[in-house]
């Protein structure tokens, strides 16, 4: 199955070579498309140099850099919209983080749910998923989050906010048909919105979800208040189904 893994990155030098490295020793098939929002780090600088030197690199990474901070939600859908007209077609593509929250060696299971039928495949810490290292703080928020979206939007999802997902070519092009209207993480529960009304088949596998292994995070409790804001308007989108198109 070819495979294109998405890495949406800002400010990620310290995490960046080695996670791209991890994904392509994965399965030859694999490639990565790097998405970054020239980060103040140059993260961007560091995979370009890399791409003229490693062997094995040429080919199977590309790298897309936007000129401002505009949010892991747009940079995903970059990502997926540039692997979509992709000269040689993927048969699946993968969204993750860049920090090690998400295990590389996981993307061979949620390949092999998406093989088996399934639209779209949820890495997910709820509800048998682990979770290390995470301070009580942001447990709190995002099983509060998580609560919120199952409540109103659908209960048969039960990880709304996790970013570590596959998705079919149909769901892809179904995704990039709708207009973002989040930004940031709260994207993650706009999209499923999208592919439930759709009614793709969406399936889920429990992961080891660790708090980043290297530099620091980029979500802070504006971006969660925001969040759960965002959530409750989704889920009145939710209901109140919409014609409208990518902007």
């Amino acid at each position: 199955m070819r495979a294109l893994v998405v890495l949406p990155s800002y400010n990620e030098r310290e995490n960046i070579l080695p996670l791209i490295q991890d994904v392509l020793e994965g399965d030859p098939e694999r490639c990565v498309c790097v998405v970054d929002d020239n980060s103040p780090d140059e993260t961007y600088r560091l995979v370009e140099q890399t791409l003229a030197s490693r062997a094995g690199w040429a080919g199977r990474v590309h790298l897309i850099v936007r000129s401002k901070k505009d949010g892991r939600g747009g940079a995903v859908r970059e990502g997926l919209r540039w692997g979509r007209q992709a000269n040689v077609p993927f048969d699946a593509f993968v969204e993750m983080d860049c920090d090690y929250s998400h295990e590389p060696e996981a993307i061979h299971d949620g390949l092999g749910l998406l093989r088996s039928g399934y639209d779209v495949v949820i890495g997910a810490r709820y509800p048998d998923g682990v979770i290390s290292g995470w301070p009580m703080s942001r447990r709190v928020f995002s099983r509060l989050a998580n609560a919120v979206a199952r409540a109103l939007i659908d209960r048969s999802v039960r990880d709304y906010t996790n970013g570590f997902r596959f998705y079919s070519p149909r769901a892809v092009e179904t995704l990039l048909r709708h207009r973002q209207e989040h930004t940031g993480y709260v994207y993650l529960s706009e999209s499923l919105s999208h592919l439930l009304r759709a009614g793709f088949r969406i399936g889920a596998f429990p992961i080891r979800f660790r708090n980043r292994e290297r530099g620091a995070s980029n979500t802070d409790l504006r971006e969660i208040g925001a969040a759960l804001a965002g959530i409750v308007q989704i889920a009145w989108d939710h209901h109140r189904p919409k014609n409208r198109t990518a902007g």
